[in-house]
């Protein structure tokens, strides 16, 4: 299977966010890429990961007071939901179902990043060219983000 081509290939112009885009899809190869027996394990990291990476991208969402940020977070949850009773169903040993999701989430996911993550990084370099002169956030509330661009999330 092919994975993600399209979105693999463009940039959100952003370093701790592109890293983050390919730690997942790089889980999500795994997934493609795994036998029978360890499908389940990948499929665990690949949760594992994308709840990582959602919780990231919604602290910068808040912080930095992203005005589509409920929606955004909304997707996040529910994605987070289904891949939860994908861990559930490769626990059970009902692999197709678990490819079967892969095969979805790979496709949500390419549309994700066009719609949602590409947006929120024009924000978020907005707001870094424009931090003197309009703040999108208290001091407070722009550590976090500051946080996360300089010390992303482990690996």
């Amino acid at each position: 299977m092919a994975v993600l081509d399209r979105s693999d290939a463009i940039s959100l112009g952003l370093p701790f966010m592109d890293r983050a885009r390919e730690r997942f899809v790089k889980r999500l190869a795994r997934v493609d890429e795994a036998g029978n027996a360890a499908l389940p394990e990948a499929w665990r990291d690949l949760l594992a990961c994308a709840a990582e990476h959602f919780a990231c991208e919604d602290i910068w969402m808040r912080a930095s007071g992203f005005a589509s940020r409920k929606d955004h977070a909304a997707q996040h949850r529910v994605v987070l939901e289904v891949m939860r009773e994908g861990a559930v169903h490769a626990a059970q040993g009902r692999l197709s179902q678990v490819r079967e999701m892969a095969c979805q989430l790979r496709d949500w996911y390419e549309r994700h990043v066009r719609t949602m993550d590409a947006p929120l990084a024009r924000h978020l370099r907005s707001g870094r060219r424009n931090a003197g002169v309009q703040p999108r956030a208290s001091l407070a509330a722009r550590l976090p983000l500051r946080a996360a661009a300089q010390h992303p999330s482990p690996r």
